[in-house]
């Protein structure tokens, strides 16, 4: 049995998302079905979260429509 499920995405990192799975010859719903299979397969996330520094933070505040000031770096306090 199928169930329907709905989520919030980022419009255009939904259409380049697209293009990949399009490429592999399969749809989002196919993407998702594998990403959740491997998921329980494994156990945990199916690949590594890690992003460069302040990548992640960036999204983020970009999301909440905040601006993100990282925190100055040893390099950036000596100039």
């Amino acid at each position: 049995m199928n169930t329907p499920i709905y989520f919030m995405i980022d419009s255009k990192l939904q259409e380049e998302a697209s293009k990949v799975f399009e490429n592999a010859g399969i749809d989002m719903s196919a993407a998702v079905n594998l990403f959740f299979f491997q998921c329980v397969m494994q156990g945990k996330i199916p690949f590594s979260t890690e992003m460069p520094p302040n990548t992640n933070n960036q999204y983020f505040a970009s999301k909440i429509g905040t601006s993100y000031q990282p925190e100055p770096t040893e390099e950036n306090r000596k100039k």
